[in-house]
């Protein structure tokens, strides 16, 4: 299995390094300030299994589509990974899309990365479009520099999608806080847009602090630049700062946490609601930096 090593040295001088599976979805395995490994190593069966964990692209779709919308696959014994999933009790083959899952076509140097993925490659002689239910391009460049990891996702789709990352962040002792500025509107669990609940530790600034003592899988949208998010992930052992920028208000982030798990997601999106994308057309930079 082909792997990309890209390496840099930080501004204080410790070395810099990511990894990543273009065979696999483009799933980067690691990321490295010197000894210290941020992506959740733990993660890496669910990854070998159903190709979740350690660190997943998202699109160009997100979560789970409405059944009536999947393509049928003919020979579901192509992709083992199916098999697990429905055992799961899951009905979506390429949960958050087929690009975390197919084959990208890749090239890179010492620093850098660029890939590629689209509805007319195939994967075990299948079309991506056919499994995906539509055309679709999406670019994937990696930059390491001496200030940390910087991409840049875009997508180009026949109907709605979105892209994002869905990387699984290391919680040495199961301890995290996550600090950012947000609206006061956030989506729940169950996808409604409501108010930040008055017991959570949010401002008249809108500073959020959320501690990861408990579960979360919401939704929020940056604050004060709509097209701007700053979040910061503080652990036992390591900080890391995610700064994204979008070039329009479709835009969110996803914070991911099972209660009592190893692991947290930051999950930038190009859509307000990730379960409803409004665009054909659409692109993140984000910048992960680890302190």
């Amino acid at each position: 299995m082909q792997q990309i090593i890209l390496e840099a040295q930080s501004t204080d001088g410790k070395p810099l390094r990511a990894i990543f599976l273009p065979e696999k979805g483009m799933n980067m395995i690691s990321y490295k300030k010197g000894d210290i490994e941020v992506i959740d190593q733990s993660t890496k069966n669910l990854f070998e299994e159903r190709y979740a964990g350690l660190g997943a692209l998202i699109g160009p779709h997100f979560h789970r589509r409405r059944q009536e919308s999947i393509p049928k696959i003919k020979d579901e014994n192509l992709f083992p990974h199916i098999a697990i999933v429905k055992a799961a009790g899951g009905t979506d083959p390429f949960s958050h899309g087929i690009a975390r899952y197919a084959p990208w076509k890749a090239e890179a140097t010492k620093n850098k990365l660029k890939g590629i993925i689209t509805g007319k490659d195939t994967w075990n002689d299948i079309p991506l479009a056919q499994l995906e239910g539509q055309n679709f391009k999406m670019e994937f460049e990696a930059t390491l520099t001496e200030k940390g990891l910087s991409i840049h996702l875009s997508i180009v789709s026949d109907t709605d999608s979105l892209v994002g990352i869905h990387y699984y962040y290391a919680l040495p002792n199961g301890k995290g806080r996550i600090t950012t500025h947000v609206q006061k509107q956030f989506r729940n669990e169950k996808r409604e847009l409501v108010d930040i609940p008055s017991e959570w530790s949010f401002d008249s600034q809108h500073k959020l602090n959320f501690n990861l003592e408990q579960a979360a899988d919401f939704t929020f949208r940056p604050y004060p630049n709509p097209l701007d998010g700053i979040i910061l992930l503080e652990t036992d052992l390591y900080s890391l700062r995610t700064h994204y920028r979008c070039d329009c208000e479709e835009n969110c982030w996803q914070l991911y946490h099972p209660k009592e798990s190893s692991f947290v997601c930051i999950e930038p999106i190009s859509s307000q609601d990730p379960t409803h994308p409004n665009l054909s057309v659409s692109s993140l930079d984000i910048l992960l930096e680890i302190l």
